[in-house]
């Protein structure tokens, strides 16, 4: 597999000519397009596959969830005409896949003028994205059009890409991939070793995950506040950005409250009651491990994050009153009883001491978020169907003029 690390693509890296190129741009949206980079390996072949994101994060991420899946691995070009020149002549696409919403007028522009098919899978729009794209109403329609097919999330961003003038005919519900995820599960091995050298045994667990700056102080705030009812809990945070674990450390420290990193621990074999997980890759673990999730960004106005980890995972969740980008999913969690949204710190932790003091209610939450990300499943194989007969019709074309 050959990996690049800056966002260039050298001429001698080529690929097969009949690459399928697929895209996402950061660490949510590479998440999301596991299930169809794995579907699309079955299918086509992993050696027909080049995969791109865009963020520092976003590729260190895919290489630990799709490198072993595609023949390539890649930053996406810069938004230049030279850049992305470059990059179409080094992988040769047959068609391109942009997972979510992630959009560069350049890089459109030229695989429209090489009649490169493009299409835009499990698309979202959130209120804030949609208010941006309208007020550029005049440079979004023609740039949506190169689009041959854009699968939608939800009926609100189908209604909202209508809006900015895409036809219907363009438009197909599609649902949302992240429901296909592979199910957050935790090997006995896996589970003794997290126990012995965090010293959880027989402790309930809260796991804070994708956290974000300013809400870590409420989380410190909430935590005493559980601990001051009583309740012996042992606090998990996994910060958005795990290079901030030190910070989020030293914001608990500042607050009274034992702190260390992970990977602090694991050198000192000492566990603190607060752990704040310094590197990527183990939320899904940390979340099959936890009595009750917290999904971050979401006390504060980060837009929320993705709930299905923990849902997949049979967890109760929580959640803050900041759910923009995932609205659907948790609104839907809510409403049908498989999440709990509080306002602030007060009541997160009013809800994390009567859920770690009510099994039953804790369980019967857990089931039903698990019963609606079950339910949702399929938008990998809608996907795959609309990839395939725009392939096939392409390559039937390709013939006739051969």
């Amino acid at each position: 597999m050959k990996s690049i690390a800056r966002a260039e693509v050298q001429d001698s890296d080529r690929t097969d000519e009949r690459s399928i190129w697929v895209h996402a741009l950061s660490v949510g949206e590479v998440l999301s397009a596991e299930p169809l980079v794995k579907a699309l390996a079955q299918r086509y072949g992993a050696e027909n596959l080049v995969f791109t994101a865009s963020t520092r994060t976003g590729f260190q991420t895919a290489e630990r969830v799709i490198a072993a899946h595609v023949s390539a691995l890649r930053y996406f070009p810069y938004d230049t005409l030279f850049s992305v020149k470059r990059a179409l002549a080094a992988i040769q696409p047959r068609i391109v896949v942009i997972v979510e919403t992630d959009i560069w007028p350049n890089f459109l522009y030229a695989v429209k003028k090489r009649r490169i098919p493009v299409q835009l899978v499990n698309a979202r729009l959130s209120t804030r994205s949609f208010n941006g794209y309208w007020r550029l109403g005049f440079m979004m329609k023609p740039l949506l059009s190169v689009f041959d097919t854009i699968g939608v999330q939800s009926d609100i961003d189908r209604q909202r890409f209508r809006q900015l003038g895409v036809p219907d005919n363009k438009l197909v519900m599609v649902g949302n991939m992240k429901f296909d995820q592979a199910e957050a599960v935790i090997s006995e091995e896996d589970r003794r070793q997290f126990s012995d050298s965090l010293k959880i045994a027989g402790r309930h667990i809260w796991v804070a995950g994708s956290t974000h700056e300013g809400e870590e102080a409420l989380l410190c705030q909430a935590y005493r506040q559980v601990c001051g009812s009583g309740i012996d809990v042992f606090m998990v945070i996994a910060p958005r950005d795990p290079q901030r674990a030190a910070q989020v450390c030293g914001i608990f420290r500042r607050g009274g409250v034992d702190a260390d990193a992970y990977g602090e621990i694991e050198q000192r074999s000492v566990s603190a009651p607060v752990v704040v997980i310094d590197r990527i890759g183990m939320l899904r673990k940390l979340y099959a491990l936890a009595d009750v999730a917290f999904v971050g960004g979401s006390l504060v106005n980060a837009g929320g994050h993705n709930p299905l980890e923990p849902a997949s995972a049979a967890k109760a969740i929580l959640f803050g009153p900041h759910t923009e980008d995932f609205s659907w999913i948790c609104q839907t969690l809510e409403n049908e009883g498989g999440a709990i949204r509080v306002s602030n710190s007060e009541q997160l932790a009013e809800q994390v001491c009567a859920l770690i003091e009510n099994e039953k209610m804790r369980l019967k939450i857990g089931r039903r978020a698990y019963g609606i990300f079950c339910n949702h499943r399929g938008a990998v194989d809608r996907i795959m169907t609309i990839l395939a007969n725009k392939m096939e019709s392409d390559h039937g074309r390709t013939e006739n003029h051969s």
